[in-house]
């Protein structure tokens, strides 16, 4: 039987894209990112509040009235206006494709979670390497306005996936993800999923 390769960007990372799950156009790890991306997305509008003053990060400003100066980052602001326009432009994609009534609360706290409910519709879409491009620049341009590196651990033990000892975890999400940054694989799992992986491993290697 034929199989075909995900086409969600950045698969495999060096070892080229993995084979997209039967009936999607992506694997399943790129599909539990896009899932991550979405769901992050709330979370990162609120760090992004908390880092409106400059020195927060590199970035132009801009002052309030000359007697009463209040110096705000217009990347971040810009940036948080960004999620909330991404996320809505997709929900109104899907409700329009789906034949479904748009959400009457569109801010980022609600079209998220209502996005998550539809992504494995929209696994079987054409578009969805565009969909998980965009979804994931937002999250690494977040990180870049507000770099969360500090929070972010490096686990021990190899991923699963590539054997490569690259898996790490930040803070604020709920997943395990192998870090193409120092090569990885891209792969990702939740605590769940990464717990049953390590554990057939284990059992195999004892019989």
């Amino acid at each position: 039987m034929t199989t075909s390769l995900c086409i969600g960007p950045r698969c495999g990372g060096q070892e080229g894209p993995r084979e997209a799950d039967t009936g999607r156009l992506i694997c399943a790890g790129c599909t539990s990112r896009l899932r991550r991306d979405i769901g992050i997305t709330p979370t990162l509008q609120r760090w992004l509040g908390h880092h409106l003053a400059p020195g927060a990060g590199a970035g132009p400003k801009v002052s309030g009235s000359r007697d009463a100066p209040v110096p705000v980052r217009i990347d971040v602001i810009d940036h948080q206006a960004r999620i909330g326009d991404v996320l809505k432009s997709w929900v109104w994609l899907i409700a329009e494709h789906r034949g479904l009534t748009y959400p009457a609360v569109t801010t980022v706290d609600e079209v998220a979670p209502w996005l998550e409910r539809h992504v494995d519709w929209a696994t079987t879409r054409p578009w969805i390497d565009d969909m998980c491009a965009e979804l994931d620049e937002l999250r690494r341009v977040a990180h870049r306005l507000a770099p969360w590196r500090v929070h972010v651990v490096e686990l021990d033990g190899p991923c699963p996936s590539c054997d490569l000892r690259a898996l790490i975890r930040t803070s604020g999400e709920t997943y395990i993800e192998c870090d193409v940054r120092v090569g990885g694989c891209s792969a990702l799992w939740t605590d769940d999923e990464y717990l049953a992986k390590v554990t057939s491993m284990v059992e195999v290697e004892s019989q």
